[in-house]
């Protein structure tokens, strides 16, 4: 299994604005020029993190981005299911019926369905304020 780019991309534009737009309104070229992400694919990303209620586009000349709400009540969760609304990691957990053999009733029905529960429990309890204190005082990463 392998997180998609897009959505490394959106943690990434998360990461960003919790350290550097605190407190002012980030041009979207800074923040694809800073992050390395193609521009307009920076620009659909930032579109989708303003529909999942995430970012405040500010239009006009001195225009840009800015987090909604205060980034320790953003997680890892929240900025997968921008991309990722249903967050499963096989069909049968979250629809036994889709499963042709044992209709969700087996041993990895019920293994993927823990793992999954987890998964889940370790993205909700990150937030990109602890994401961004950590990444940023140890220098590894932008």
């Amino acid at each position: 299994m392998r997180i998609k780019n897009e959505i490394e991309y959106v943690m990434r534009i998360l990461l960003y604005l919790t350290k550097y737009g605190e407190n002012r309104i980030v041009p979207s070229n800074e923040i694809s020029e800073a992050e390395d992400i193609p521009h307009l694919f920076s620009l659909r990303i930032l579109k989708k993190l303003e529909k999942a209620g995430l970012v405040k586009i500010f239009k006009g000349a001195k225009g840009g981005y800015q987090l909604t709400k205060p980034s320790q009540e953003i997680t890892l969760r929240d900025a997968v299911e921008t991309i990722e609304p249903i967050i499963c990691i096989k069909d049968c957990v979250n629809d036994p019926g889709s499963c042709n053999l044992r209709r969700g009733n087996c041993a990895l029905h019920r293994a993927f369905g823990d793992i999954q529960r987890e998964f889940i429990k370790k993205l909700e309890s990150r937030n990109f304020k602890e994401l961004a204190e950590e990444t940023y005082s140890e220098g590894t990463c932008r």
